[in-house]
């Protein structure tokens, strides 16, 4: 699976990026969203990871635009600056999955694990 991480911080981007490489994941990060109408031009993923907060155009506004290019791509919109309304807001803009830092880097592989059984219709259950 190829997974788009958009992530300012470089120490949460750098662990993401090898968390899900050794999980055999192939990873495209950037630091913000300015290039990400021509990333979806000429890049395919399968899942994104998209901060909220980012220089720039902002994790909400870049979900929406990733909404309208991409429906069928799943995105897990992740924040340290949530709460209610914001978890609202995502799943709203179509938030895949909505998740505030600190979270467990295994909660990330589920979530992605999930996204081939979603493809195929099938609800994802508890993983053994």
């Amino acid at each position: 699976m190829t997974v788009l991480i958009i992530e300012d911080d470089d120490a949460m981007r750098a662990l993401l990026r090898d968390v899900l490489e050794r999980a055999g994941h192939h990873v495209i990060e950037r630091a913000d969203g300015t290039e990400l109408a021509a990333l979806a031009e000429r890049e395919r993923f399968d899942a994104v990871i998209l901060d909220k907060e980012l220089p720039g155009p902002n994790g909400l506004d870049l979900l929406s635009f990733l909404r309208t290019r991409l429906p069928a791509v799943p995105v897990i919109l992740v924040t340290a600056f949530g709460g209610l309304a914001v978890a609202k807001e995502a799943a709203r803009r179509g938030a895949y999955s909505y998740l505030e830092k600190p979270f467990r880097v295994a909660t990330i592989l589920d979530t992605l694990a999930a996204v081939p059984l979603l493809r195929l219709g099938v609800e994802p259950g508890p993983r053994d």
